[in-house]
């Protein structure tokens, strides 16, 4: 008797420990009746995209959808290659995008959970580049000699994580595209030397700013960013054939991409970033480049999910992530009013920034959800009112309702 107490208070104590460590992995057996998950409206998914895949809209589609851990829908539909009739694995490569920006983000916030800088300190205090910032204003804009004015205010690192910093790009450097750099760091330093759009701040708009994150990640880190993600969010969490650039080996299993033309499918020769087979490596994204499996970033969701545990391993703290879910677009701006974006995600409800790239919005989705997708269409949602992740891959362009349809089709499974 006192033997068996003895171990029972040893498996309270493993107990308490994982519970204290974070969840382990995803349960692939999962308890619908607890879930509260009615499991014989599930087929309604299946047959929502196998519709789609019979009429030839999209190529392939790949779900993950996991509630309090348990995985409730992980199917595959369609071809890997429509044309050589490979069906979709789980287990192949997506081309991810702009999913890479909220890896670059985490990476950033564990450095700021070192102490290494303040939200709110300027660029200029790290990056040198970053001074004397003007505004393009007037009829000049985007011209060769364009009316600039000085900036009001210095950008801050929150406004990088928030794409609220007015940085547009490098049009008119010579030679400053991405290709043209045998660095993240090069490049960053003469895109910020750019005219801004707008007033750090006081407006919205996307990407280039991610590759500044990306920077600091290495400023701050003294690793590339490459390593820095492998090392503090990949391998923790047990996130495997996650990467910038890979061995000729894995070709097979990354999936055809394919666009609409004259209403129709055809494969595309594209790529997120640089080709991953290239022999110069060096080079890597914060903004895009990434390619990964749907369970690899299921994985990094679940742990967002999990106010910053899985696997055993904390990445985050739950007051950053708590952070990050807090709006950070002014109101009014250029986006719509109810366009909320905090520090790497957008926040359900969300209309759309005055450009149309933004995801509609699902009514059934929970208020304060996380998301963001690729441009490929690797798309997720972090519900943490009803403690669900939901991600849809499909490497297909331009994008189609098949994520707001396949949304409903997932909610209505809830008891």
């Amino acid at each position: 008797m006192k033997k068996l107490s003895f171990i029972g208070l040893i498996l309270i104590a493993v107990s308490f420990a994982m519970s204290v460590q974070g969840q382990q992995s995803f349960n692939y057996q999962p308890d619908y009746k607890a879930l509260k998950v009615d499991a014989s409206r599930l087929d309604r998914i299946d047959k929502l995209l196998q519709e789609y895949v019979d009429q030839g809209i999209i190529p392939h589609a790949l779900t993950f959808v996991a509630k309090d851990g348990q995985v409730i829908h992980n199917k595959t539909f369609g071809w890997r290659n429509v044309e050589k009739k490979i069906p979709l694995q789980k287990d192949d490569i997506f081309r991810m995008y702009s999913q890479t920006k909220a890896i670059a983000t985490v990476a950033l916030m564990t450095l700021f959970e070192q102490g290494k800088f303040q939200l709110d300190d300027p660029v200029s205090k790290y990056i040198p580049e970053m001074t004397d910032q003007v505004i393009e204003e007037g009829e000049e804009r985007n011209s060769e000699n364009p009316k600039t004015r000085k900036a009001a205010s210095p950008v801050l690192i929150r406004h990088l994580l928030s794409h609220t910093s007015g940085i547009v790009g490098p049009r008119r450097a010579p030679g400053a595209q991405v290709e043209g750099f045998e660095t993240l760091g090069a490049f960053v330093k003469e895109l910020v030397k750019c005219p801004l759009a707008f007033d750090p701040g006081t407006g919205w708009n996307y990407h280039p700013a991610s590759d500044v994150c990306g920077y600091l990640v290495e400023y701050f880190s003294g690793k590339t960013l490459q390593e820095y993600v492998k090392e503090v969010i990949f391998d923790p969490l047990g996130i495997k054939d996650m990467a910038y650039y890979y061995d000729q080996l894995y070709a097979d299993r990354f999936v055809t991409i394919y666009r609409e033309k004259d209403g129709k499918i055809e494969p595309v020769e594209m790529w997120s970033g640089r080709n991953p087979f290239g022999k110069d490596r060096r080079y890597a994204n914060a903004g895009t480049g990434l390619n990964g499996t749907i369970e690899g970033y299921a994985r990094f969701c679940q742990m967002i999910l999990n106010y910053g545990t899985f696997n055993g391993k904390r990445i985050l703290g739950r007051r950053t992530i708590e952070i990050m879910a807090k709006n950070q677009i002014p109101h009014p701006s250029n986006a719509d009013a109810d366009f909320n974006f905090g520090i790497g995600f957008q926040i359900y409800p969300g209309g759309k920034a005055d450009w149309d790239i933004l995801p509609n919005a699902s009514p059934m989705v929970s208020e304060g959800s996380l998301s963001w997708g690729g441009m490929a269409n690797t798309d997720y949602i972090i519900d943490h009112k009803e403690d669900m992740i939901i991600l849809l891959y499909t490497n297909r362009i331009p994008d189609t309702l098949v994520w707001e349809k396949f949304l409903n089709t997932v909610y209505q499974v809830l008891e």
